[in-house]
């Protein structure tokens, strides 16, 4: 039976539910954070202070490695700003689709939105309150466990300073994208760009994986556009 995406469930549990695969996927990176705060010279206070008051995961990574090369707290604020830009797109989608939600509970909402709580709150066309808290704060107690075990552990974990950070997101983002591949659309798209991607490996400047994404997008909007014309010429018979 198909399930209905107009409205998120009017239910706190049912958030906490649906982003549960993601709380898993973002423990690796929560551990390794905290780590790297003890590695870059924050402590502990300063590691746990980032996940509870900045509570974005990429900015925090190059915020603390910033950091750790004595740059200036301007251009460490000013550069994390930037790379959360992306969470201004995130709101204008999400604001309008949020249900009996006052200006300043959207404010509240805004500190609290993530890659994954926008992943699953963007599936219905309205979302309650509620829904959204529940995903939410999971994710934010959840970022700040994993952050805490991190730090506490960080000093059997030498050299972490030189890991690939680009690595350590890869289990959170496919705990994000594999919810989302539930139809025929989006299984031509993952698998394009995947078969494309690995075909261009040998490009320089990760330039494949631009133009794999860029391939697959534009077929699945070929294949979409065939769908929706097929199925006008239907209803006209």
């Amino acid at each position: 039976m198909k399930t209905d995406k107009t409205t998120s469930p009017d239910s706190s549990l049912a958030g906490i539910r649906a982003i549960i695969p993601m709380l898993i996927g973002t423990a690796p990176s929560g551990i390794i954070f905290g780590a790297f705060s003890i590695n870059a010279g924050l402590g502990l206070g300063g590691g746990q202070g980032l996940s509870l008051f900045v509570f974005a995961g990429s900015s925090q990574f190059v915020g603390a490695s910033l950091y750790g090369q004595s740059v200036s707290l301007v251009i460490v604020a000013l550069t994390t700003l930037f790379i959360n830009l992306r969470h201004f797109l995130y709101g204008a989608s999400l604001g309008p689709r949020l249900i009996n939600a006052t200006i300043q509970q959207r404010i509240i909402m805004a500190f609290f939105l993530t890659d994954e709580t926008f992943a699953i709150a963007s599936q219905f066309k309205k979302v309650t309150p509620r829904y959204y808290w529940g995903a939410a704060i999971a994710m934010y107690i959840n970022w700040q466990i994993w952050t805490f075990v991190g730090l506490v552990s960080g000093t059997y974990f030498e050299g972490i300073t030189t890991l690939n950070l680009g690595f350590v997101m890869v289990p959170a983002f496919i705990a994000i994208i594999v919810p989302q591949v539930c139809d025929r659309g989006t299984i031509l798209c993952a698998v394009s760009a995947t078969g494309i991607s690995v075909f261009l490996a040998d490009l320089p400047n990760q330039l494949g994986l631009i133009s794999a994404a860029v391939c697959a997008i534009i077929l699945t909007l070929f294949y979409e556009r065939a769908i929706l014309n097929k199925n006008f010429d239907t209803d006209k018979l």
